[in-house]
């Protein structure tokens, strides 16, 4: 326990110091350089490992990300998974609108170019189809999570279907993610407040967790392009879920 509060200790404090860091060196980027993706690309990646390094994550990775842009979709366990998608190429997120208020991290993903969707807004919406649909054509990939929340598992809740037809309008591809990590119980769900919760998962040793890259879909329909995808990252997830079980049976005996 002495232990697990020592980490939780040094870890969060040093996120949130590391992560002010970045974001006051993007920042500074952003003036000299105005909106270099390749630059902003780089950063984001060195913040993804060292983030992992920090809190002890130990990403286990299956499959190949494409060569091209694309819009790549994972199924959504926890507030650790958007450091889970190390892409080839530059990305934006799209994220609640209610985060983009949230200090450090919410002004780091506004200078990436997070698209901030509000889905009391119909007009929210509409916007945010557009600017999904500017990003995909300028040579961005997209990063979402169309659950649009947390969800313990191992199944996976409905996928919201409007990037499907986004996707099928305008030909882009979409790229399937599982992710499933070795304690289900970092899955921040139900009535549980975020700092005590984060305060017990980031106390732990190390987090594993098995990111799983599927095939890239293409089709005309967005019905089908939805089908394909949820089916095969829910049959991924199973699978991973699976895998971590008898696992830690194994490690319980």
């Amino acid at each position: 326990m002495i232990a697990r509060f020592i980490r939780s200790s040094i870890r969060i404090p040093g996120y949130l110091l590391m992560t002010l860091v970045y974001v006051m060196v993007l920042f500074i980027i952003r003036l000299i350089f105005g909106a270099d993706r390749a630059k902003n690309h780089r950063l984001l990646l060195h913040y993804i490992r060292s983030v992992h390094r920090l809190m002890g994550i130990r990403v286990s990775i299956k499959g190949e990300l494409p060569d091209e842009p694309s819009i790549l979709m994972g199924n959504h366990r926890s507030y650790v998974d958007a450091v889970m998608i190390p892409a080839k190429h530059p990305v934006v997120f799209v994220g609640r609108v209610e985060s983009k208020s949230w200090p450090i991290i919410g002004w780091g993903a506004t200078l990436l170019g997070t698209i901030w969707v509000n889905r009391k807004d119909p007009s929210s919406r509409k916007q945010t189809r557009e600017s999904v649909k500017d990003r995909l054509r300028d040579g961005f990939g997209i990063v979402i999570f169309p659950e649009g929340t947390t969800h313990i598992g191992p199944d996976l809740l409905e996928y919201r279907p409007s990037m499907f037809y986004i996707s099928a309008e305008g030909g882009f591809p979409i790229t399937p993610i599982a992710i499933e990590y070795k304690d289900p119980n970092i899955a921040w769900v139900g009535q549980s407040k975020f700092v005590p919760h984060a305060w017990k998962q980031f106390g732990v040793r190390h987090i594993d967790v098995k990111v799983s890259y599927g095939p890239t879909f293409r089709h005309t329909d967005g019905a089908e392009m939805l089908k394909k995808t949820r089916q095969w990252t829910e049959n991924e997830a199973l699978l991973l879920r699976t895998e971590w079980d008898t696992l830690n049976r194994e490690e319980s005996k």
